[in-house]
């Protein structure tokens, strides 16, 4: 059975509001009731005109308190409208806040559901601006056109109905115009054409706003290498396309938004031919005039608020836009969980002839290891290899297509994501801090540990002395990335944060890979520590680090074609030997003039 078609726009954005909508609901009905206010003062100018055309002989006769509690009562409307429409303002930015809330906790619950593949194949820019823009553009449109758009509905409702209790006739007579407007206002709001021209506007725009982007964050490579006019010219066509369906938009439009404002304004060119017949007919046309008098004053405007929505019609289809990106999110494949209830016996990985393809390309064939507890086993092999992603296999960051994985006895596809987290540490290469304090960074691996834990775990990593010289020590605030500290500081905060959570798998990817000699011997002192004990997978770039590890694993096009240790591995004069002669060579090289090098 098909799963039931989403709804679009605006409905479904109430849905994304969960139990929050109700604000929503609250900030509408409020600008109903302001709106039916707003309403009492187009009555009491009507009544006003009957008092007065009922003396226009003889004024004296005006009932003069009439006047002034009409006055009194339509300068009090306009004080309720504005106290009711500053409330349904407060509800609204309340409703907006909320929402903001529940959709961002929704994506926040989804995004960690979601295979690798998916931040793999996504880049991070297009889900921050989910998270960021999208969500903001909802927030703001919530939180100041929701009482607008309410209040741009329900006014000509209201006027149109009062208009045929005061004469059907001169009613009918207004609305003549009206369902051609009301089709215009579909063509440009609802039309299939429209929401085309409109994603696509949008989406000229947002390329044209990442270019700009690219263009002034590179602009230190592009003078450095000379490449201005190349970097201009992809900045300039964005521009260029951004132009071009800013131009086709208002060639589309140019005849549709004159003849929707003629059509609106065009009530009194019905009124007051069918008003002069009335007269004409009437057995007492100054009873008629006062009736005459309104619809010529309110007849030819009731229409106009109604135009708010079309103006609205670009950001209405960009909320649109919005909600499909989260809807895109949302609607994405979760990592599926099957608690067996079963429990790893210990920390022995078993790869049983593995395979793994990622967008239908293999990356993994037959792939089939065993590393038990208290060993080391390195991965090496080219570029592109499979190494890391056999790491990352190992933590269920993707599902094999055949085969198994197993920890402790048990296939990993049989464990709670959350006790398969608990089992498994990584220590990646670029060692990613939060902006945050250190000691809540390093507490990621364990929220619950005592700040004794932390500085153990912190001295363990060779990390509390440069962190007890810092003006805060460890209530230090590390920037965006850890910018704040140099990238050897940063990968052993990493290390910390893996030896405070204490699994008994780690998984190192190459965590020396880009220290300095200095920073490098005091992660290799804070790695000693963290695999104490522990089964390890190292993926490894620099040979150097592994040549005691208790197995090594030769990987080529996705296939381990050599295993053991280094001594056999050299002697073996396979592949690993000449990434070994390689390593070594490259080892001697130095930076100097063709002549020097060669004496």
């Amino acid at each position: 059975m098909p799963a039931p078609k989403r709804k679009t726009g605006l409905l479904r954005l109430i849905e994304l509001a969960g139990t929050k909508k109700w604000w929503l609901f609250a900030s509408m009905a409020l600008a109903v009731v302001a709106t039916l206010v707003q309403f009492a003062p187009t009555i009491i100018v009507y009544q006003i005109i009957r008092e007065l055309a009922a003396h226009a002989t003889d004024l004296s006769g005006v009932d003069r308190d009439l006047l002034w509690r009409l006055g009194w009562i339509s300068l009090g409307a306009v004080g309720v409208f504005g106290l009711l429409l500053y409330t349904s303002s407060m509800l609204s930015h309340i409703a907006a806040f909320n929402i903001l809330y529940e959709i961002r906790i929704t994506l926040a619950e989804k995004l960690p559901q979601l295979s690798m593949g998916y931040f793999t194949n996504t880049a991070s820019g297009k889900i921050k601006k989910v998270l960021s823009e999208d969500v903001e553009q909802i927030e703001l449109f919530v939180a100041h056109h929701i009482p607008d758009i309410t209040s741009a509905v329900v006014f000509p409702l209201l006027v149109i109905g009062y208009l045929f209790v005061v004469d059907w006739r001169l009613a009918l007579a207004a609305l003549i115009p009206f369902p051609i407007a009301i089709a215009l206002m579909f063509k440009v709001m609802l039309s299939a054409e429209s929401k085309r021209l409109y994603h696509e506007y949008h989406s000229a725009l947002e390329k044209m706003n990442s270019a700009v982007v690219e263009y002034v964050r590179g602009m230190p490579v592009v003078k450095v290498f000379g490449t201005d006019k190349e970097s201009f010219r992809r900045f300039k066509e964005t521009v260029i396309a951004y132009r071009d369906w800013a131009q086709q938009m208002s060639r589309s439009y140019s005849t549709i938004y004159p003849a929707l404002l003629t059509a609106a304004s065009s009530s009194l060119m019905f009124i007051v031919p069918v008003a002069v017949w009335l007269l004409y007919r009437a057995d007492d046309p100054n009873a008629l005039i006062p009736t005459v008098l309104f619809f010529t004053l309110i007849g030819g405007g009731f229409f106009f608020p109604l135009l708010k929505l079309t103006f609205m019609a670009g950001l209405l289809g960009q909320i649109s836009m919005g909600v499909e990106r989260i809807d895109a999110i949302l609607d994405e494949a979760e990592v599926p969980e099957h608690d067996s209830g079963r429990q790893p016996s210990d920390a022995t990985i078993t790869f049983e002839n593995v395979a793994f393809a990622y967008d239908q390309s293999s990356i993994l064939q037959g792939v089939s290891f065993r590393a038990s507890p208290g060993t080391v086993t390195a991965l090496v092999g080219p570029s592109g290899a499979g190494k890391t992603t056999i790491g990352l296999l190992t933590a269920r960051f993707w599902d094999v297509q055949s085969g198994a994985i197993r920890i402790g006895g048990v296939d990993i596809r049989e464990l709670k994501l959350e006790t398969l987290m608990e089992h498994v540490s990584f220590v990646f290469q670029d060692g990613l801090l939060f902006f945050d304090t250190i000691e809540a960074n390093i507490r990621m691996g364990n929220s619950t540990a005592t700040m004794d834990e932390v500085i153990a775990a912190a001295t363990a990593a060779q990390c509390h002395a440069f962190i007890e010289r810092l003006p805060n020590g460890y209530k230090t605030l590390v920037g965006e990335g850890g910018t704040y500290l140099s990238g050897g500081e940063q990968q052993r905060i990493g290390i910390a944060r893996a030896i405070l959570k204490g699994a008994p798998i780690v998984v190192l990817d190459e965590a020396t890979a880009y220290a300095d000699p200095e920073n490098e011997g005091q992660i290799l002192a804070a790695l000693a520590r963290l695999i104490q004990n522990k089964t390890v997978l190292i993926i490894a770039h620099r040979l150097s680090t592994i040549t005691q590890a208790d197995q090594i694993l030769v990987v080529n096009e996705g296939q381990i074609v050599e295993r053991g240790t280094h001594p056999e591995l050299v002697a073996a004069q396979g592949l690993y030997r000449r990434m070994w002669d390689t390593y070594a060579r490259a080892r001697q090289w130095t930076l100097a003039p063709q002549g020097a090098a060669s004496q």
